[in-house]
């Protein structure tokens, strides 16, 4: 996806015009990525996925994966496929934790198959306004053409639990 929004941008700085199947694929993925389309340019708009539609190191998904579904045998990962313990307070999409503190509402989201559940984190993470200092640093990063270092991306995420000692164990 990332791909294909640098080769129309590319396409519309050259030709300052979009085909209507260009077109259409990026009014999709703002709508996915909630990117706002009305009286914007099309290169803001592809400026504003591109911040979003971007990978997450493979190391950081497992470590999290790993840590979240204690290594694939929590209750979650093998009876709901979730991986990652996404919060969801959508009684319709979550199964209540068993050991929840007191005065908690949250639900841990449930998927259909293991693929719905990592599709679900690599939005979480490229969308929610929890994990933007991710974002900025990764786009820090590419603008300065350095490496996508796991061991400074993971540093932004020190909110997705509340474990203090979060980062240090996906480290």
């Amino acid at each position: 996806l990332r791909q294909k929004l640098i080769d129309s941008k590319k396409y519309l700085n050259q030709n300052k015009t979009l085909s209507q199947t260009d077109q259409i694929f990026i009014n999709n993925l703002a709508t996915k990525y909630s990117v706002a389309t009305k009286n914007r340019h099309k290169v803001d708009i592809i400026n504003d996925l591109l911040f979003s539609v971007d990978i997450i190191p493979n190391s950081i998904a497992l470590a999290q994966a790993a840590n979240e579904s204690g290594w694939g045998s929590s209750r979650f990962a093998t009876e709901y496929n979730a991986l990652f313990g996404e919060y969801t307070y959508d009684i319709q999409n979550g199964v209540a934790p068993s050991l929840r503190d007191e005065g908690k509402k949250h639900l841990i989201k449930f998927f259909p198959t293991i693929n719905d559940s990592i599709q679900s984190y690599f939005n979480n993470i490229n969308t929610h306004k929890a994990y933007d200092k991710f974002r900025k640093k990764r786009k820090l990063l590419r603008d300065n053409n350095l490496q996508l270092d796991p061991e400074i991306l993971v540093q932004k995420l020190d909110v997705y639990a509340e474990d203090k000692n979060y980062v240090n164990t996906l480290k």
